[in-house]
């Protein structure tokens, strides 16, 4: 019996609490839950990367919350194993533990918050900007003297309270994104915009990098109506250097601040995924000279 489906899989559930996800009519793995919510997962060698795990961790993380009335999941996974990492990380799920061979990882039912409250400190100022995994583009802006503050999160789209299930799986319209405060008397918005470029592919339509998703395209966005004409001009000039220039510009909609365990998620886990490189970092950090 068909019990989850969406554009790419289907899941069939067993007896046991094992599921078999199908494509196109094709068995091409299966995902089982023991009594202790801890969650399996295998796809058969022949369709791996091709992303039916992790449609499939994100269609049962909210069936087994939901309607399994389990608050946590657990997964266990080899550190070796780089693919089974990189898709429950990028559906949310947690480390909690590390042995000599396993990394041990939960997923818990967590709310984003709007951020209508926030006003930067006097005398800084706050630009929200999109480029592509946010987990890098924080740790970048880290490097930055006189960026006093920030934070990571979804915006500009058009669902209340998303999740980063919601925005990696479905079309919110959200962007992910960080709020850079910072004091510019130390460092101007043009250094924060010399950063951005460094660190983002303008001419990169579908994502950045392998990141590929409405979520990770580019987007500058501001509150302040004293931001707006720095940034247009500067922008007015940047996009003469590229061929096509796909960053989008304008006043910023909604932001709403993630999970807590996407914040300072790479000085959390500085082993995690980062799509921006050492070559970058040092190239932002000649911006303090």
């Amino acid at each position: 019996m068909i019990i989850l489906k969406n554009e790419l899989i289907e899941i069939n559930e067993k007896p046991a609490h094992k599921f078999i996800i199908s494509h196109a009519g094709e068995d091409v793995g299966y995902v089982s839950i023991n009594s202790k919510a801890e969650i399996f997962f295998e796809i058969n060698e022949a369709h791996r990367g091709k992303h039916y795990a992790s449609n499939a961790l994100y269609l049962l993380t909210s069936h087994i919350h939901e309607n399994m009335h389990e608050p946590i999941i657990h997964a266990i996974v080899h550190k070796t194993n780089e693919m089974a990492i990189h898709c429950l990380e990028h559906n949310g799920f947690q480390i909690i533990l590390k042995d000599k061979d396993l990394i041990y990882y939960e997923h818990r039912i967590c709310e984003t918050r709007l951020d209508d409250y926030f006003v930067a400190p006097k005398g800084e100022e706050t630009i929200y900007l999109a480029g592509g995994c946010f987990w890098g583009m924080e740790r970048a802006f880290l490097e930055l003297k006189g960026v006093t503050s920030t934070k990571v999160g979804y915006a500009n789209g058009h669902i209340q309270n998303p999740t980063y299930e919601d925005v990696c799986r479905l079309e919110t319209g959200f962007r992910e994104c960080i709020r850079v405060t910072y004091n510019p008397k130390i460092t101007s918005t043009k250094t924060i915009l010399d950063a951005y470029f460094i660190c983002v592919d303008p001419t990169q339509s579908d994502g950045q990098g392998g990141d590929i998703g409405e979520q990770y395209l580019l987007g500058i966005y501001f509150k302040s109506k004293n931001l707006e004409e720095a940034i247009s001009n500067y922008l007015s000039k940047e996009s003469l250097k590229y061929p096509e220039f796909h960053v989008e510009f304008k006043p910023l909609e909604c932001f709403y601040e993630a999970e807590e365990y996407h914040q300072d998620y790479l000085l959390k886990n500085p082993n995690g995924y980062c799509h921006i490189t050492r070559l970058e970092m040092d190239k932002i950090k000649v911006l303090n000279e």
